[in-house]
């Protein structure tokens, strides 16, 4: 069973209300088509799509 979390800046996800669901479908697609076993069967995905606050993130020390 894989799990999938991508975390983005939470302004992100406020500008489009359907983003994180499409982003989150498409994630699953292709973790599927990697792990599908050799029996056919499409494991079971979680994915999960965080917003984070731009105060919260840093890059070489420095906040976005």
């Amino acid at each position: 069973m894989p799990l999938v979390t991508v975390k983005m800046f939470e302004h992100r996800l406020h500008q489009d209300p359907q983003f994180a669901e499409r982003l989150a479908i498409a994630i699953d697609e292709v973790v599927a088509e990697h792990c599908t076993g050799p029996d056919g069967k499409r494991p079971d995905t979680w994915v999960t799509v965080e917003g984070v606050p731009r105060t919260q993130w840093t890059f070489s020390g420095q906040t976005r």
